[in-house]
């Protein structure tokens, strides 16, 4: 750790990425104090990843690296309730905002009120809480909320587990590995459908109505309009219902002193985390909508260096951490100002060996909450490291337009090689499968203001 600056920093939200931007923070020498609404610190992998995926000791020790630096955390403190957000810009230096995207939607069909929420579901669990669901559940929503609401509601006990999601099969937003852990563990996914009601008597639910969808697409005013299936109805009796439909932000405390936000409520920052308002830095999802924990982390790490630039007048494009805990910038390491794309030779030139596959849960494993992905030895690393594709550049692979539902990429030839391009733009359905499907993380796009789902 540096030399103490005498500076302070504020940051909102002890998830991934404030905990990350704190951890930097401390190491440049300044004074950092996390606040966090829940009792204990950890965010998205504490109260919304299943046990099975992220053990509760892993982020534990993770937590604790970040503590050891010397930041300061106050938790069960909800800023617009216990601390004012003006009290908490005057006291300090520098803000920066990660509370990501805490809302939950719902869906506007009778009885949805009966309906449990997946992140308030899996929070539930998280604290060690049996929430009662009764032997069949109905998880609305494919996207990996959903399928670890249906993993973990076979762990507590569900004979029956259903997820019904809009995308068809071959569309899914969920990865791979997820569906054939739902295949071997039992789950049904009922594909390009969706809910048009949820039968409950005195609160208690007893079923669901759902119906086939032909075609989704947005009309002229960006709304998301559904072409149902004729004779395309369904019934499907449940004692639970779970939505898992998507996250947005909760930005009511900022009061007055709100900078500029994004049409879709998400605070509007720069490439290195900067909002429209000096000294104010937002970091995750509440500046860039639901991503993962990695992009937290990355998003954390460049508020953290963006506000100490701020702070001090010290900048540099790249710090790294030695194995002392020292911090100091490395411009060597900023790497490339253009994008480099990976030759044939060195993709292909590392020794070709036999990846093995972890085991696939069996249903006898369904009740287990023990982890399931192990990761690797340090042989195995080794090797998997060999293979790095170059992250965030485009190789030209084709995957994206093979993985297209709509048919609106095309693979052209370029100077710089083939590359994907949008051929039918007004086609495109933003459904986010050529970001998820590219290898290397190369792809991103914005949407349009007139969609509004």
């Amino acid at each position: 750790r540096r030399p103490a600056t005498g500076k302070r920093v504020a940051v909102a939200g002890g998830g991934p990425a404030g905990l990350t931007a704190a951890y930097f923070l401390a190491l440049l020498g300044h004074d950092v104090t996390v606040y966090e609404a829940h009792p204990v610190l950890g965010g998205v992998p504490r109260y919304g990843v299943p046990d099975f995926r992220l053990p509760r000791d892993v982020v534990d020790r993770e937590v604790g690296r970040v503590l050891e630096t010397g930041v300061r955390a106050r938790v069960n403190t909800v800023i617009g309730r216990d601390v004012s957000f003006a009290d908490l810009r005057s006291a300090h230096d520098a803000v920066i905002i990660a509370t990501g995207t805490p809302r939950e939607n719902s869906l506007p069909v009778p009885g949805a009120e009966a309906a449990v929420k997946a992140v308030e579901f899996l929070r539930a669990v998280a604290l060690g809480e049996r929430p009662p669901m009764g032997d069949r559940v109905v998880i609305m929503g494919g996207g990996g909320v959903g399928f670890d609401c249906a993993f973990t509601a076979r762990r507590l006990g569900a004979s029956e587990v259903h997820v019904i999601c809009l995308e068809q099969a071959g569309a899914m937003r969920a990865p791979e590995e997820d569906l054939i852990q739902a295949r071997a563990e039992g789950v049904r996914i009922h594909n390009g459908c969706t809910l048009s009601s949820v039968r409950a008597r005195d609160g208690r639910v007893e079923g669901v109505d759902y119906y086939e969808v032909r075609e989704c697409r947005f009309d002229e005013r960006g709304s998301l309009e559904l072409v149902p299936v004729p004779g395309g109805e369904h019934t499907l009796a449940c004692d639970t219902v779970i939505f898992a439909v998507g996250l947005k932000t909760d930005l009511d405390f900022l009061g007055p002193d709100a900078p500029e936000l994004t049409p879709r409520c998400w605070i509007a920052v720069d490439e290195r985390q900067a909002s429209s308002v000096p000294g104010l830095f937002a970091a995750g999802d509440v500046a860039s909508g639901p991503a993962s924990v990695a992009a937290a982390i990355g998003s954390g790490r460049r508020a953290a260096f963006a506000a100490h630039a701020f702070l001090t007048g010290e900048d540099a494009p790249v710090y790294a951490v030695d194995d002392e805990g020292r911090i100091e910038p490395r411009p060597d390491l900023a790497g490339r100002d253009e994008p480099y794309v990976v030759p044939f030779e060195e993709i292909y030139g590392v020794a070709r060996y036999e990846k093995s596959e972890p085991p696939v849960p069996t249903r006898s494993d369904a009740l287990s909450f023990e982890e399931i992905n192990r990761g690797y030895d340090a042989d195995q690393a080794r090797t998997e490291a060999a293979r790095c594709f170059h992250c965030g550049h485009c190789k030209g692979c084709g995957v994206c337009v093979d993985d297209c539902p709509g048919y609106v990429l095309e693979l052209r030839h370029t100077d710089q090689g083939d590359r994907p391009v949008v051929a039918f733009g007004d086609e495109c359905w933003h459904c986010a499968n050529c970001r998820t499907s590219c290898p290397t993380g190369a792809i991103a796009f914005h949407f349009p203001l007139r969609m509004q789902v």
